[in-house]
């Protein structure tokens, strides 16, 4: 009786198994008739150098039974995994793809994609499938796919021609232990060469760089941004012109334009506080390599340092609160241009809804200004003016302490509100990594400060769980805050995405303010991410997906600055030059050129098989002499006995130990002519008295 109930139920389970079995077939084969298109190539394959875009036509026919819809819950869209030559997977998971409409059963639809090519020359493929976003690949339901050849170029720059060596030359280029470093520098050339703009404008041929793909004009504070990487390519018409042109479309009360195009085209996102800051500081930069003569030259009725002026003055007469001698903009997330109110378009201007604050980013900025300003104006032997703005830049300093400063936090609030406005939320509690960067960059922090600061831009990456420290509003603002499609959830855009226009520039921070090690870590997360990503983008979601627009100048100006000023430790100018390496116990052989100084410095750091010895040999063509900061590539070292020997073309100078909070330097005395350095860990005798009997030591 057992045994026959089990065989019975043992028939049971196996009906079962059965019907679930053919359920599970049946709803594979309705997957297979809803998920099936062909595709097919117009091109026989695609090429394209490194890193830059190609473009292919396909016409894709749905052979399904379900409508392709191309938006709302799980839309369908067109993608590729990229294969290398013997058809193995690179990355499965890439750029999608939007129909143009809905595309029914039966029928077909022609398609342009503009995609990019892969870093590092070779031949691959691009397997082209459809995917039915959160649901399935088609490919998985048994849909054909197509794979297309793609011949990716090496790309040919002029400092190709040139070997890597520590003579004159008229290139920037080098070579570092670290390829992620290499790889980083490639993306900042492409997205530099990606980006030049050429037309006739107001004031004759005009030369600059766009934004970004998706940001074809010539922005005002994202061209600033870029010379820190600009500057050791291109002349000086590519760093000026652009400048004066920006400077002939000044209002009459001084305000300054957003963007212009070669159209003749301009507008401003009058959110804004910083476009007439971002002006001076890039003719502060442009005067570093070529003086200031220049902006004594006419625009107009007007020379170029006169705009600028009425520019700042403009900013202190129309965006200045008197209570707290504070400039205001409106209440957007820290340095952005989106108002917390407007669905759309129109939350870049300012109405009758708008929402005034006082925000550090923007006292940073002017704060920065005056004094940039100050420095012109005393190269230009004006005195008078040079004092006036260095006194606005004190006033602001003072203010922005006693108002924004949070001392039992350790950063700058976001911004102070300057109207009735009351959130629910605790804003005092949002670090806001664009604003509190900037306060150190510009000196508006302190030496104290600045350590702070960096301390709350590592906590809160490490808390918040973004894969970079490029985080920008942490924590963002909650769901629906900000009305704008774009920022309405937490970690997108500019509220609380990641933004390397402005991780660029915390890093840089960090080097210049003796956190090298943790700095050189950030610096590599930032570099691995954009190399995964292929490029830089405007911005980064929480896990370091590229969003927005491909290409971006600002990221590419803010990792160069990190790069080269920072970890490579070279900062030079016509009046000064500074070399302190920050490499540790890495190597690299570096030459960076200035075409508008006609500067070069060049340097090869490297070890001994037992990294006891640090070989340092350096040369360069400025005339001036100065000191030359190492980081001490040994710590961390427990041998009591250890000294350090440093020695000049085979003699052995003095030097002195300089600290700067967790970076310890070997700094000397040196002339910047072609000079090899010899440091190395030395074995002291440590004279102990055994008797006073024998009287030896």
């Amino acid at each position: 009786m057992k045994r026959s109930i089990r065989h019975i139920s043992t028939a049971i389970s196996l009906l079962i198994f059965a019907t679930a079995f053919l359920a599970c077939e049946k709803a594979a084969q309705r997957k297979k008739q809803e998920y099936s298109s062909r595709i097919k190539s117009l091109q026989a394959q695609g090429t394209a150098f490194e890193g830059e875009t190609f473009e292919l036509q396909l016409r894709i026919v749905n052979r399904g039974k379900a409508e392709w819809e191309p938006s709302g819950k799980n839309p369908f869209f067109l993608s590729y995994h990229l294969l290398d030559e013997e058809k193995k997977v690179l990355k499965y998971e890439n750029p999608r793809f939007s129909f143009p409409q809905k595309v029914s059963p039966g029928q077909a639809v022609e398609m342009t994609i503009k995609a990019k090519a892969p870093l590092k020359k070779g031949k691959y493929i691009l397997e082209f499938d459809l995917v039915r976003e959160g649901i399935a690949w088609f490919k998985d339901y048994g849909s054909e796919t197509l794979r297309v050849p793609l011949l990716v170029s090496k790309k040919e720059w002029p400092e190709d021609r040139f070997a890597l060596d520590l003579e004159y030359g008229k290139y920037t280029k080098f070579q570092s232990s670290l390829a992620e470093f290499n790889e980083l520098f490639k993306l900042i050339r492409i997205t530099l060469n990606h980006n030049e703009v050429e037309f006739r404008g107001k004031k004759g041929k005009i030369l600059g760089f766009q934004a970004g793909s998706g940001y074809p004009q010539i922005w005002l504070r994202d061209a600033n941004t870029i010379i820190p990487a600009s500057r050791f390519f291109y002349d000086e018409n590519w760093l000026r012109s652009w400048l004066t042109e920006h400077l002939a479309y000044q209002k009459s009360d001084g305000a300054l334009e957003d963007w212009i195009d070669s159209q003749g085209n301009s507008d401003k996102n009058t959110t804004e506080t910083d476009q007439e800051a971002s002006a001076v500081e890039a003719a502060y930069q442009i005067s570093e390599l070529i003086g200031t003569q220049w902006l004594e030259t006419k625009i107009g009725e007007e020379s170029a340092i006169g705009r600028l002026e009425k520019a700042l003055n403009f900013v202190l007469a129309q965006r200045y609160d008197g209570r707290y001698g504070l400039v205001k903009g409106a209440h957007t997330a820290d340095w952005g241009d989106v108002d917390m109110n407007e669905p759309d378009q129109k939350a870049i201007y300012v109405d009758e809804k708008t929402h005034w604050t006082a925000d550090i980013y923007d006292q940073s900025m002017i704060y920065q200004a005056c004094q940039n300003l100050a420095s012109i104006f005393e190269s230009l032997s004006q005195r008078k003016k040079s004092s006036f703005w260095q006194k606005k830049a004190d006033l602001i300093k003072r203010r922005t302490q006693k108002w924004l400063w949070q001392e039992k936090k350790g950063f700058y609030r976001v911004h102070l509100h300057l109207d009735s406005l009351v959130h629910a939320i605790n804003e005092q509690d949002i670090f806001a990594l664009g604003g509190n960067t900037q306060a150190i960059l510009s000196g508006l922090a302190d030496e104290k400060k600045s350590k702070r600061i960096i301390e709350q831009a590592l906590s809160r990456q490490k808390s918040f769980g973004l894969s970079t420290i490029s985080g920008v509003l942490l924590p963002p603002y909650p769901k629906n805050f900000f009305k704008h499609p774009m920022m309405d959830d937490p970690f997108e855009y500019q509220n609380g995405g990641q933004w390397d226009w402005f991780g660029g520039k915390i890093v840089h921070s960090m080097f210049e303010h003796g956190f090298s090690s943790q700095a050189r870590e950030k610096l590599l997360e930032i570099a691995r991410k954009n190399i995964a990503n292929g490029g830089f983008f405007e911005w980064d979601s929480r896990d370091g997906t590229g969003k927005g627009s491909d290409y971006y100048s600002g990221s590419a100006g803010s990792l160069s600055k990190a790069l080269i000023e920072g970890y490579f430790g070279i900062n030079v100018s016509t009046e000064s030059l500074h070399i302190s390496p920050k490499l540790s116990q890495d190597e690299a052989k570096v030459h960076f050129y200035l075409p508008a100084a006609d500067l070069f410095v060049a340097y090869d750091y490297r070890f001994s098989k037992d990294k006891k010895r640090l070989f340092f040999d350096y040369n360069s063509n400025f005339p001036l002499p100065g000191k030359l900061r190492i980081l001490n590539p040994w710590p961390d070292s427990k041998l009591a006995s250890t000294g350090l020997l440093v020695m000049k073309d085979g003699v052995r100078i003095p030097f002195i130990k300089a600290k700067n909070n967790q970076d310890e330097f070997i700094v000397i005395e040196t002339d910047f002519k072609k000079h090899s350095l010899l440091v190395k860990m030395e074995m002291t005798r440590i004279r102990t008295k055994k008797s006073s009997a024998d009287g030896n030591y």
